[in-house]
């Protein structure tokens, strides 16, 4: 379930049927070419998840070697949480205090105001690595002492009103699990259940910020008794889900392509330079239908750059990497582990924004092959 056909087909054949049920005023009609694009985009990482992956059964490590691996794990995730939490605290004194204190004493400033540029892209990598080791901790032998570390960790997002982070965090635990982990009754109902939760904290977490669900305006009559009567984070998950598509849909047949990396690449410029270069801060040239909603999918960037053909191949190309980091996990290797916790979210994102060439999620990939490099270092020189 947690193979990387599954994911991106089950994302966007999921978010495509709430698509059709069309409960907002923002969305536009299915068209042939985008629908075309997706589609073609399933089949591609069917044909990577094959190449790379398929029909390989994971691999059973000797209980030395697992003792191994969760020593070399604890190591890693302690020097990231220690380097994570006296940069974060240094945040917090540089800027007097944190989005949610912010909030509550009115000082006006906004939850994108946190952090510094940058360097806090690089915390951000850190915290959601040592979430990941812990979740690959518990899973592998589970302890108490895992489960509340990880509460306390996921409190964070909370202080920093960023619902994206909280969300990167749980997505990167579900990963680790559906590697380690088979599925049965009880794990169903608990992940039916974590997603409930994970719901309604992204509503509460938004509702801190407005008065009232800033979305309502969207929904359409004959819907509208249907979202007033659940929690107000369904009503900003289904926005959230579906106006990426929309977005897609309404340029990808007449879009102008600007034929250069412009806008592909656009998010590995770091925040400084891109303040300091005065750079825009539009990373494709799609109209959105509303104002307000900027999602438009990991291929507003491709297509901005090279149309549908070329966007085809970019996304391929984030595919086979995903499925590349896949089949490394299935080897039962932490590092593979831990990389493929960041595809599963890239491809859980591409609904609705391109993580891949996103500069804290490049980081994540860094510090594991930081981290694979520093433990086969240390075999070899054990083996001497």
């Amino acid at each position: 379930m947690g193979n990387p056909v599954f994911v991106f087909g089950a994302v966007w054949g999921g978010v495509l049927l709430l698509y059709l049920l069309g409960a907002t005023s923002n969305l536009v009609p299915v068209n042939v070419i985008g629908l075309s694009l997706i589609a073609l985009n399933i089949l591609s990482a069917a044909l990577f998840y094959v190449m790379l992956a398929g029909g390989r059964r994971k691999a059973l490590i000797s209980e030395q070697q697992a003792m191994e691996y969760r020593q070399g794990a604890k190591t890693y995730a302690r020097i990231l949480f220690w380097l994570w939490l006296l940069g974060s605290c240094f945040e917090v004194y540089i800027q007097r205090g944190f989005p949610l204190y912010w909030n509550y004493v009115g000082d006006g400033r906004l939850y994108t105001d946190f952090g510094i540029p940058s360097f806090h892209g690089i915390m951000n990598a850190m915290y959601l690595q040592v979430v990941t080791v812990l979740a690959y901790l518990y899973f592998m032998r589970p302890r108490k002492l895992y489960i509340l570390m990880i509460l306390l960790l996921l409190c964070w997002p909370v202080l920093m009103l960023g619902r994206g982070i909280l969300l990167s965090a749980i997505i990167q635990i579900v990963a680790v699990f559906f590697v380690l982990r088979r599925l049965s009754v009880r794990v169903v109902v608990t992940l039916l259940m974590s997603a409930l939760v994970a719901i309604f904290l992204f509503g509460y977490v938004g509702d801190l910020r407005q008065v009232v669900n800033p979305f309502g305006y969207l929904v359409k009559p004959e819907y509208v008794e249907f979202f007033s009567a659940l929690p107000s984070g369904f009503l900003w998950f289904y926005v959230y889900l579906t106006s990426g598509m929309s977005n897609l849909f309404y340029n990808v047949e007449t879009l102008q392509p600007a034929y250069d990396f412009r806008y592909s690449m656009y998010n590995l410029f770091p925040s400084a330079v891109k303040l300091w270069l005065g750079l825009d801060q539009r990373n494709d040239l799609f109209v959105f239908v509303d104002g307000n909603l900027n999602a438009a999918t990991f291929y507003s960037g491709y297509i901005s750059d090279f149309g549908v053909v070329g966007a085809f191949f970019l996304a391929a190309f984030v595919q086979f990497c995903c499925c590349l980091a896949y089949a490394q996990a299935t080897k039962g290797r932490p590092w593979g582990i831990f990389a493929y916790a960041v595809a599963f979210q890239i491809l859980i994102f591409s609904i609705f924004y391109d993580m891949f060439f996103l500069l804290p999620v490049l980081m994540q990939f860094v510090l594991v092959m930081f981290y694979c490099l520093a433990c086969r270092l240390r075999r070899r020189l054990f083996n001497q």
